[in-house]
C-alpha cells in the first residue's frame, strides 16, 4: 500500500512538470526570432531553402554562417516546444501537431495485420523536422554503402572516401552524444557478452549511440539551426507551406520563384511570391520533395498530363524508388528484474529523481539499448534491442496502426503492466523491394499517395527470415540464459497453418512459412525513407536538378539505396557537402565578378 501511494505521488509530479513544460512550451512557439515581416509580399533571397528539418537546418545554418548572400528557410511548420527534448516522450509526439501523421497507400504484399493494410508514416513538421520526432540514434555510417552507389550506380563521386571526411564533421561532439553503458541493464550486460561468444561471426556489436545532451534531444535545431536564428542574413517563414515552383527558361530553364502560402487566424490562405536569386534547395524529405516536384509540373510528362498539371519538365522519375527498413518486432519476456521500461520503472521515484538531477534513468532515452548488424552476410541484416517490457495497447495502436487481434498476439502479456522483458527488431539492411510517392491531388495541402511496396520482392523475405533466426540464436545463447527470456511467437489466427506449435515454443525454430506469414502481417516501417529523387535518375551527382541546375535536392530523397542504419547523420553529412559546392560556386561567381 505504501508503495502504491509513493507511485500515485510520482506520477503526480509528472503530470505537473508535464503541464508546465506543456505552458512554456506553448509560449515559445510563439518566439521564433528573424521571421520574414509579410508588409509588401515584394521578396528576393539568394537562396530560397524549402523545409527546415535534418538537410534543411544544416543547410541553413552553414549558409547563414559562411555566404554573402541572404537566406530564406520555409517550414511549414512552428516550433516543436520543450515537451519534444524529454527523450521517453517521443512517441507522445506521434500523431500531434508536429506530426504530418502521413498514412501508407493499402499493402499488397505486407502490413495484413494493420487496419486497412496501411502504415502509420510519421514525418516531423517544425524547426528541425523529423530529427525532432524520431528516436535520435546516432549511426556512424557504412562505408561499403557508399561504395556500392559508386560501383552499382556510376556515381564517381559518391565512394566513401568522398564521405568519409563529411561523415567526421556530421558527427556530434562526444557531449552531444548519449551512450548506453554496458551496466544500464542486465540486457546490455548479455548483448556485451554476446560479441565474445558470436566473436567467430562477421557481425557488428554496438550499444545504442543518441543525439542526447544533459539527458534531453539534442539535435540539428538545437546543433546547427539554433545558433544562428539571430543572423542577419537569415530569415524565417515558419507555419508556411510552399505549393508551387515556378520556371523560367531564359536564358536557361531555371527555378524563378516559390508560391507560399500562409494561413491567417481565420484559417483564410495568403498566397506570396519569393523570387529566387541564386539557388532553391528542395529539404522537404522523401515523400514532400517530390510532391513539391510532381505539383509544380516537374515530372513525367504522361502522369503530370493525366492530372491536368501543366508540364514545366519533364523528368520522368521523380517519385519512384522509394526504399525503407521494414523491421519484424518479436516480443521476448524475461524471468529476471532488467530493468526494463514498464509502469514499475518509468512511475519510480527514484527514477524520477535521477532524471530530474541528473538527467540519466528511463526518461534519459527511449529504451533502444543495442544493434545487431551483419553487414558481410550475403543478406545484410539488422537487429535492434528495445529494452521494454510492457507495451501500452493504447499508445502502440494508435502510432502503428496495428488491427487489435495482431497487437495482443505479438504482445500476449499487453495488460501486465509490470511485465520485465524486450523487443528483438529483425530487419533487412539493404531491402530489394521499390515503392513510388505520387500525386492524389494537385493541392500541396492534401498529403500525397506513398506506397513503399514493402516485401514485394522474395529476396527481401529470405533476408527478413535469416535476421529472425539471428535474432533467436543471439536470445537462446548462454549470454542470454541469466534473463530467462521466453519468445512469445505470436499466434495469429491467419498464420494458424503454419505455427506456432508447441515444437515451436521449445525449438525456437518455427517454420520458413510462419516467419513469411508473420512478416507480412505484423512488419512495420522503421520510417527511414528515401530515394524518391535519386542520385544519377533524378539528380547530378552535386544534387542539382537534371535540366534545372539551379535546384537542388539535399534530404533523403537523394539516397539511390538504403542506409546500413539509422539515416540522420548520414543527412548530415550529405547536406554539409551540399552545402560546401554551393559556397564554391558562390566563391566562383565573386572572383568572375570582379575581374
Amino acid at each position: 500500500m505504501h508503495l502504491q501511494k509513493i507511485l500515485v505521488v510520482g506520477a503526480s509530479i509528472i503530470g505537473c512538470i508535464s503541464i508546465l513544460t506543456f505552458l512554456v512550451c506553448k509560449i515559445l512557439q510563439e518566439n521564433i526570432p528573424n521571421v520574414l515581416a509579410l508588409k509588401d509580399r515584394e521578396f528576393s533571397f539568394d537562396y530560397i531553402i524549402v523545409g527546415a528539418g535534418t538537410a534543411g537546418s544544416t543547410l541553413a545554418s552553414l549558409l547563414t554562417k559562411h555566404s554573402n548572400g541572404s537566406v530564406l528557410l520555409i517550414e511549414a511548420g512552428g516550433s516543436f516546444g520543450y515537451l519534444s527534448r524529454i527523450p521517453l516522450l517521443t512517441t507522445f509526439q506521434q500523431k500531434g501537431i508536429n506530426d504530418w501523421s502521413f498514412l501508407s497507400a493499402s499493402q499488397r504484399h505486407s502490413s495484413k495485420g494493420l487496419i486497412e493494410q496501411r502504415q502509420c508514416l510519421p514525418r516531423g513538421k517544425g524547426l528541425g523536422g523529423s530529427a525532432n520526432l524520431n528516436f535520435m540514434l546516432h549511426f556512424d555510417g557504412h562505408g561499403p554503402d557508399f561504395d556500392s552507389w559508386h560501383k552499382l550506380h556510376n556515381l564517381s563521386d559518391w565512394s566513401w572516401d568522398h564521405m568519409r571526411p563529411f561523415m567526421m564533421a556530421a558527427k556530434p561532439k562526444s557531449a552531444d552524444l548519449f551512450e548506453i553503458p554496458r551496466s544500464y541493464s542486465t540486457l546490455t550486460e548479455a548483448l556485451d557478452e554476446a560479441e565474445s561468444e558470436f566473436g567467430y561471426k562477421p557481425w557488428t556489436f554496438r550499444r545504442s549511440v543518441y543525439n542526447i545532451k544533459n539527458g534531453l534531444r539534442h539535435s540539428v535545431f538545437h546543433q546547427f539551426l539554433q545558433p544562428v536564428l539571430k543572423s542577419v542574413n537569415l530569415r524565417l517563414l515558419p507555419q508556411a507551406l510552399v505549393k508551387q515552383i515556378k520556371l523560367s527558361s531564359k536564358p536557361t530553364l531555371a527555378a524563378s520563384s516559390v508560391l507560399v502560402g500562409i494561413k491567417d487566424e481565420n484559417n483564410k490562405e495568403l498566397e506570396l511570391s519569393i523570387r529566387v536569386r541564386r539557388e532553391l534547395i528542395l529539404c522537404a524529405g522523401a515523400y514532400q520533395t517530390p510532391q513539391l516536384l510532381l505539383a509544380s509540373g516537374i515530372g513525367d510528362r504522361t502522369k503530370l498530363t493525366q492530372m491536368q498539371l501543366p508540364v514545366q519538365h519533364h523528368l520522368p522519375l521523380v517519385g519512384h524508388g522509394l526504399h525503407d527498413h521494414l523491421n519484424v518486432p518479436l516480443f521476448v519476456s524475461m524471468g529476471i528484474v532488467g530493468p526494463t521500461l514498464n509502469q514499475r520503472t518509468i512511475l519510480s521515484p527514484v527514477n524520477l529523481y535521477n532524471y530530474l538531477s541528473t538527467g540519466t534513468g528511463s526518461f534519459g532515452n527511449i529504451g533502444v539499448c543495442g544493434h545487431v548488424a551483419g553487414h558481410d552476410e550475403s543478406l545484410p541484416f539488422g537487429i535492434t534491442f528495445f529494452g521494454a517490457g510492457a507495451i501500452d495497447e493504447s499508445a502502440l495502436m494508435s502510432i502503428s496502426n496495428f488491427k487489435r487481434a495482431a497487437f495482443r498476439a505479438l504482445f500476449p502479456r499487453y495488460h501486465n503492466a509490470t511485465q520485465e522483458g524486450f523487443v528483438a527488431i529483425s530487419s533487412c539492411l539493404q531491402p530489394s523491394s521499390r515503392g513510388s510517392v505520387s500525386l492524389l491531388h494537385k493541392n500541396m495541402r492534401r498529403n500525397p499517395l506513398i506506397d513503399p511496396n514493402y516485401l514485394s520482392e522474395q529476396q527481401d523475405v529470405a533476408c527478413t527470415i535469416g535476421a529472425i533466426r539471428n535474432a533467436v540464436k543471439l536470445i537462446t545463447s548462454s549470454a542470454f540464459a541469466k534473463l530467462l527470456p521466453r519468445i512469445h511467437w505470436p499466434k495469429l489466427q491467419e498464420c494458424a497453418n503454419f505455427g506456432p506449435f508447441e515444437r515451436d515454443f521449445l525449438q525456437n525454430h518455427p517454420s520458413d512459412q510462419y516467419l513469411e506469414c508473420l512478416m507480412r502481417h505484423i512488419g512495420l516501417s522503421s520510417h527511414h525513407p528515401g530515394g524518391t529523387c535519386a542520385l544519377g535518375s533524378v539528380v547530378d551527382s552535386q544534387l542539382r536538378l537534371h535540366g534545372i541546375p539551379n535546384v537542388r535536392v539535399v534530404d533523403a530523397s537523394v539516397l539511390p539505396r538504403p542506409i546500413s542504419g539509422n539515416p540522420n547523420t548520414v543527412i548530415v553529412a550529405i547536406a554539409m557537402r551540399a552545402a560546401s559546392w554551393i559556397l564554391k560556386d558562390e566563391l566562383r561567381e565573386s572572383i568572375s565578378n570582379s575581374i
